[in-house]
């Protein structure tokens, strides 16, 4: 306990606040343009935290982090394209919801759920760490081969009513998509068609970005077409965090 309020009380200097501040208006920003990921803002990140203390350093990174993967849901809320793999599974329910005047209540959300589960993802890995550390060192081929079967059979669960089969599918789908590039094991080329861009096998960046980004571009340009103009018009200017969390504690 006294190493923990130690490490509160240096988080509390001004130079560990201003690094806070400014990782969190870059993640925010990478975040909400979708095709850019947490991994390739912690890259151009890593040469300005490198020359500064540890502490700092670590909080950017952190903060940044946290902020690219929650800022996702703008995009995703706004024209339907998730600005990082994390906010495609709740796109459309966003978008539903942007559509029906609501976007404060979709945004508050993610922010508080995100935040929540920050939290509590925190506190879990703290306390039981070490404990799943050595439960997962006991693990062999068997059961990592059936603890992703459980975790692909959840994703399609997940799915309510008829969009099952959907999902079912589009599982399948990805799982082909998987195969492309070279063979992990025996390293011969799979699904290539003689192509050597393909040795890399897809990257889930560009597959998310031509499965949520091209299709709604097209859709919303069919839309212009037939009639004259966009489908729906979302008052961004009116969104701001105290009306997002008023609509929140709406009954």
């Amino acid at each position: 306990m006294v190493d923990l309020f130690t490490i509160l009380m240096n988080l509390l200097n001004p130079q560990t606040i201003a690094a806070i501040i400014a990782a969190a208006l870059y993640g925010l920003f990478i975040g909400s343009m979708p095709g850019l990921t947490a991994t390739m803002a912690v890259a151009l990140l890593v040469p300005f935290a490198f020359w500064m203390d540890p502490l700092p350093a670590l909080a950017m990174i952190i903060t940044m982090d946290a902020l690219v993967i929650y800022s996702g849901d703008i995009p995703a809320a706004i024209i339907r394209i998730p600005g990082t793999p994390a906010s495609a599974a709740y796109v459309q329910e966003m978008y539903e919801a942007t559509k029906r005047g609501r976007a404060e209540v979709a945004l508050g959300t993610g922010l508080v759920c995100s935040a929540l589960g920050g939290i509590i993802g925190t506190i879990v890995l703290v306390l039981g760490g070490p404990m799943l550390a050595e439960f997962a060192m006991n693990f062999s081929s068997a059961e990592f081969f059936w603890l992703t079967v459980f975790g692909l059979s959840t994703a399609v669960i997940a799915a309510k009513g008829k969009s099952i089969t959907k999902s079912a599918l589009a599982l399948l789908l990805g799982l082909l998509l998987s195969t492309i590039g070279v063979d992990p094991m025996y390293q011969f080329p799979r699904f290539t068609f003689g192509s050597p861009y393909l040795l890399a096998g897809i990257n889930f960046i560009p597959a998310m970005i031509g499965l949520f980004g091209i299709s709604e571009i097209l859709r919303q340009v069919s839309t212009y077409i037939e009639l004259g103009k966009f489908e729906i018009k979302i008052p961004v200017e009116e969104l701001s965090a105290t009306r997002m969390f008023k609509k929140l504690l709406e009954p």
